[in-house]
């Protein structure tokens, strides 16, 4: 199985928040929730070795049970020739954006944003960012 990690990371951190995703053209759901307080998660996910993902689908995104997105994907551009090895989606409530980038195999990078809708959405129930991160994957100050 290949390994892909997700960053979920965001600028107001006071309430929770949850990103549910999937790789293209994979389409199997998972989710990360972010407790109020913690500002970022990281999570190692599998997927097959011959799938060859190129983007990422985001079901749902919410963030302080105030703002939120839904069924948005990034990059904005065709498949790339490598598969995405890395992903981070950023919330900058702030400025109203979601933004999310993808590494390839070939440490190329490709981003996209979309704007927050000023509403909360459901989230599915999920992982719990709660777990201590492991060394390799220490949140960023």
């Amino acid at each position: 199985m290949a390994k892909i990690t997700m960053d979920f990371w965001r600028d107001d951190h006071t309430g929770p928040a949850c990103l549910e995703y999937s790789y293209v053209p994979e389409g199997k759901r998972r989710t990360i929730q972010l407790r109020p307080g913690q500002q970022e998660a990281i999570q190692a996910d599998t997927v097959p070795d011959d799938l060859k993902p190129s983007h990422v689908q985001v079901y749902t995104l919410t963030n302080n049970d105030t703002v939120s997105l839904d069924m948005w994907q990034f990059p904005p551009s065709p498949p790339y020739v490598l598969s995405v090895i890395g992903a981070q989606v950023s919330v900058i409530q702030k400025r109203m954006v979601a933004a999310g980038m993808v590494t390839y195999s070939d440490e190329t990078v490709n981003s996209g944003s979309a704007p927050l809708d000023p509403f909360p959405r459901p989230c599915p129930q999920g992982r719990r960012a709660a777990e201590p991160f492991a060394a390799a994957d220490r949140p960023r100050d």
